[in-house]
């Protein structure tokens, strides 16, 4: 699963720490950063086409029900069962993340296209402190915790960006847009 964040695109080079020459030769890159560094830069996230069309669904402040229940009610499209299952989940655990963690209000908003579904979920708060967030299980075996990594793995594309309304993630089931 992808993720990106907000800001100008990483330099070239910037997530491995040498070169490999033609001759074998390996040379340090002056743009390297390490993963956490790396993690922690805001991206740019473009928004998806579909989302220059009004959203489907609007709510604020919602329950992971209400959230699950506004998904059916939009339908599955053309998605299979099981994806649509799986972004089902991946909305419910992102809402009640936001409720949870984030910062009042949480926003929940959903598109659906002919070939995907989009919902963001963001509030008002600065998102997790791990850069590793969703890329990786919690470690310790502590319960909980794992509600980031889930949606990672049942979405098609997950990205996240901080601005001056507070941290959103935008999922994606479905085929991501070509660029």
């Amino acid at each position: 699963m992808a993720t990106s964040t907000a800001g100008p695109p990483p330099p070239s080079g910037c997530t491995h720490p040498c070169f490999a020459t033609a001759g074998g030769r390996h040379l340090p890159s002056a743009d390297y950063l390490a993963p956490e560094a790396f993690l922690r830069q805001d991206r740019a996230a473009p928004p998806d086409p579909i989302q220059t069309a009004p959203p489907l669904v609007e709510l604020t402040d919602p329950t992971a029900a209400q959230a699950r229940a506004a998904v059916h009610r939009a339908g599955q499209g053309p998605l299979p069962d099981d994806e649509f299952d799986d972004f089902v989940v991946a909305v419910s655990e992102v809402v009640t993340n936001g409720l949870r963690h984030g910062r009042p209000p949480v926003r929940f908003r959903l598109w659906a296209g002919t070939d995907r579904i989009v919902a963001t979920v963001g509030d008002a708060g600065a998102g997790p402190d791990d850069p590793y967030a969703g890329l990786l299980p919690t470690a310790g075996g502590r319960p909980g915790g794992l509600g980031l990594w889930i949606t990672h793995q049942s979405c098609n594309h997950v990205t996240h960006y901080r601005d001056a309304d507070g941290f959103t993630l935008r999922l994606t089931a479905g085929r991501p847009p070509l660029r």
